[in-house]
């Protein structure tokens, strides 16, 4: 086998999109890239990812209200009594009233509060990575569900086909025993064997069925379709070009894989978190503005009257219960856990590109092993069929060659399915897309 064939061969798949993305109707035919498209516009997993990143960036503006200043209105009323009163000549007069009423708008505005906030911003904004991280991570991971299902379908439809070629031909072989034991030119065992067989492929048949069923229902859960929807699927075993040089493959995961660049948003999200826990006893510099109207002011103690307050105020904390502290080491064990989850992720990488590369590998090889199977069992049920009908050859040792045809067909469809399957996972192992590009 030339070095070329056997490229062809490792590279075999049909993740190539054909077409635009399919449309929300479940009556379309679909591509493996129709099927990828349609399951990512509609699974639940992904809307969900969705409005996580909502709430990481409602968080993120949160933290941003601290560069903002801040406003509130507020009326009181207080009771005092006894009232202070003290006597002067011809008069009683009152140090305060009986009846307080107080009612003013406040503003307060941050000054300088030694990079507190911007702490807690850039840890917020780190966190918006790390969720759309997640999110992409959830939509490579649908991506492939659904490229591996899809593959799955057609491979067992096509061995149900190749089944019932097998159930039929076995059906074939029963009638002739039959026809021969009832005319004595046979033994019953012929009959007995065959029925046999018979029943054995068709429990073979009623798997693949089972086992088709349950794939699609998988499909149309991925894809949230109807239960009763058709699927329609097209698509062909056929070659597609994909690198394989180990090294250049190595270097696409460290920098294409979405776990790889996860592991760096935590580091960043964890330097984040150790600097705002770093920034938590910082001191503040405020300052507050109020204007309201109060009654109380001598000489009519009972008039309500406008006033105006300005005030710069500086908080320096000086103990928290260890709170801070307790924070920092927290920052600390978070970002220690960061860096050796980044070494971790990148052998993890690593091992899943050569584990991928070496699957694929092999099911390229027994393509080319099947093939040459499938060619030498046509020879021999030729032969066979040539000596059956001389009459140098029994019924069951034609049932033979005959079942070694399709078993051979069944093998070469499997190492085809696995040549498929395994370029889907070497793309994901590399973080190339799943439907090819």
């Amino acid at each position: 086998m030339t070095s070329h064939r056997f490229l062809q061969i490792l590279t075999a798949s049909v993740i190539a999109l054909q077409g635009s993305a399919a449309q929300t109707s479940p009556h379309v035919s679909l591509s493996v890239g129709d099927a990828v498209a349609l399951v990512l516009s509609r699974n639940p997993a992904l809307v969900e990812s969705g409005h996580d990143i909502d709430a990481s960036r409602a968080r993120a503006d949160q933290s941003r209200s601290g560069y903002l200043p801040s406003a509130e209105a507020e009326a009181t009323y207080v009771l005092l009594a006894p009232v202070s009163v003290f006597d002067l000549p011809g008069e009683s007069i009152k140090v305060f009233p009986y009846n307080n009423y107080d009612g003013h708008i406040g503003v307060r505005q941050t000054i300088y509060d030694f990079q507190k906030t911007s702490a807690q911003v850039g840890l917020a904004d780190s966190r918006i990575a790390l969720a759309e991280d997640s999110r992409e991570a959830v939509k490579r991971d649908l991506a492939v569900r659904a490229a591996e299902t899809f593959y799955v379908i057609l491979f067992l439809r096509r061995s149900i086909e190749v089944q019932n070629e097998q159930v039929q031909t076995l059906q074939e072989h029963l009638a002739i025993a039959r026809r021969k034991t009832e005319a004595g030119t046979a033994t019953q065992l012929d009959e007995l064997t065959t029925q046999v067989r018979v029943a054995a492929a068709q429990n073979v048949k009623i798997g693949l069925e089972n086992n088709l069923r349950s794939a699609e229902i998988t499909l149309r859960r991925l894809a949230v379709l109807p239960s009763d929807a058709p699927l329609d699927l097209r698509g062909e075993f056929s070659p597609a070009v994909f690198p394989l040089d180990r090294d250049s493959l190595k270097k696409a995961a460290l920098t294409g894989r979405i776990e790889a660049r996860s592991a760096d948003d935590a580091l960043a999200s964890a330097r984040a978190q150790q600097r705002a826990a770093g920034a938590n006893d910082a001191p503040s510099l405020n300052a507050s503005l109020l204007y309201g109207v109060k009654n109380g002011y001598i000489p009519n103690l009972d008039v309500l009257r406008g006033n105006i307050v300005g005030v710069v105020d500086l908080r320096i904390p000086i103990f928290d219960g260890n709170r801070t502290r307790s924070m920092e080491e927290e920052a600390t064990a978070t970002l220690h856990a960061a860096e050796s989850r980044k070494q971790g992720v990148a052998l993890m990488i690593q091992a899943e590109g050569d584990q991928a590369l070496s699957e694929l590998t092999a099911a390229g090889e027994r393509v080319s092993v099947s093939e040459t199977n499938i060619n030498q069992a046509d020879l021999a049920v030729k032969n066979a069929r040539l000596r059956y009908n001389a009459g140098s050859l029994s019924n069951l040792d034609l049932l033979d060659a005959e079942t070694a045809v399709a078993q051979a067909r069944l093998t070469n469809l499997q190492a085809l399915y696995d040549v498929v399957t395994g370029t889907i996972r070497l793309r994901r192992a590399t973080g190339s897309p799943v439907t090819g590009g």
